[in-house]
């Protein structure tokens, strides 16, 4: 076998992503869309964000253009560790990383953890580019049944106990696909089962302050301080993606590790970057952007929800979330919403079919909607739109 065919073998194990594929096919026609991952550009902070860099590369220039540490621009693990000892998981500096993107802090704890053969246990759905990641280091993924309160811990508890599993990931707050969230009075006995095994939890907290009814989630770590639990965090969803700033926290042996493959994946984090975030959060804009983007968003999910009960109603059912950006659509038994794609792309409306977030199969009948990227004004008529490819 020669190189290219042993590179395709071992490649094979990465599906390619039906979202990449579908934005590809929406550059070529104007749709509503409902499909992307992207949160709404008009809440990106430009005018604070350019002011940073105007004052990194003036006060600053020499460290914001200059190499890095393989852990992380210091003020800024500074400020993860104390925001998240505030929310209740008392956390060092020295258990900060500092990562591009919550997406490579998932590949870095995948390349720490498992070996081909290993079992995750995942939310059934899951964020499909996090089973991604675990299927191309061949591992077996085995997903957990969840209900509108999150993971069912009794059946997480009895797989923890399998000497195969090495991992559990999980997205608390407002996962995506589906929106849901661990309920409260769940996480605590999911933790106890993990520590009883010592079988890590990466909690994804990628959207835990994107939250628009009443109260205000903890990260899963802090309902069992000592847990086997790293976390995974992001400043995408709540200033811009395109900075590529992310953390991941936990024991400081295990960051210390990760840290060092880190350093010969890409070396460090873009130290520019780092620095502009850093003084965007030491400057004090982040609680008013999150306001902001909070009033913003939950309307657009009031929207969305109004929309569906006006011309989805009986034709569908849909969750219904406290936060993040999605929520999950079903159609009728036996339909399919890979079958309603094509005809909703002839009306002008896109979404995600849902069968990739299902890692064990199903889910045919389930579409993902975004509801913060589209305008607000597009959002009935979207849904209207997409009433009629479903017929």
């Amino acid at each position: 076998m020669d190189w290219k065919a042993m590179y395709a073998a071992r490649m094979g194990q990465v599906e390619p992503s039906s979202i990449m594929q579908l934005i590809r096919v929406m550059a070529e026609r104007p749709v509503i869309n409902f499909a992307s991952g992207l949160p709404d550009p008009a809440g990106f902070p430009v005018e604070a964000l350019r002011e940073a860099a105007s004052a990194v590369l003036t006060d600053d220039w020499r460290g914001g253009l200059q190499y890095g540490e393989a852990n992380g621009y210091r003020p800024l693990r500074e400020w993860v560790a104390a925001d998240l000892s505030r929310r209740g998981v008392p956390t060092a500096p020295g258990e900060v990383l500092i990562v591009s993107g919550s997406q490579q802090g998932i590949d870095l704890v995948a390349r720490a953890l498992l070996q081909p053969g290993d079992v995750v246990l995942t939310e059934n759905p899951s964020y499909l580019a996090a089973l991604q990641v675990f299927a191309s280091f061949e591992t077996a993924i085995w997903p957990i049944a969840t209900d509108p309160d999150g993971l069912d811990v009794d059946l997480v508890a009895a797989a923890l106990r399998r000497t195969d599993v090495k991992l559990l990931y999980v997205m608390p707050s407002h996962q995506n696909p589906s929106g849901g969230t661990l309920h409260e009075t769940r996480r605590r006995p999911l933790l106890e089962a993990a520590a009883h095994t010592g079988i890590p939890v990466l909690a994804d907290e990628a959207y835990l302050d994107l939250r628009y009814d009443p109260g205000d989630p903890a990260p899963l770590a802090a309902s069992l301080p000592g847990a086997p639990v790293l976390t995974v965090g992001t400043f995408s969803k709540v200033i811009a993606p395109g900075l590529r700033v992310a953390w991941i926290a936990g024991p400081e042996e295990v960051i210390e590790r990760l840290s060092l493959l880190k350093q010969v994946t890409d070396l460090h984090t873009n130290s520019l970057t780092q620095r502009i975030v850093y003084h965007y959060l030491a400057g004090g804009h982040l609680p008013g952007q999150v306001a902001r983007l909070r009033a913003a968003y939950r309307e657009k999910r009031d929207a969305l929800l109004e929309a569906l009960n006006r011309h989805l109603a009986g034709k569908a059912t849909w969750t219904r979330t406290a936060g993040g950006m999605f929520l999950l659509l079903s159609l009728t038994k036996g339909a399919s919403a890979g079958a309603v794609l094509p005809a909703a792309l002839d009306h002008g409306v896109a979404f995600v079919p849902g069968a990739p977030f299902f890692p064990a199969g199903g889910g045919e009948e389930t579409m993902r909607l975004n509801f913060v990227s589209p305008p607000l004004a597009d959002i009935d008529e979207g849904v209207a739109r997409l009433a009629k490819a479903i017929g």
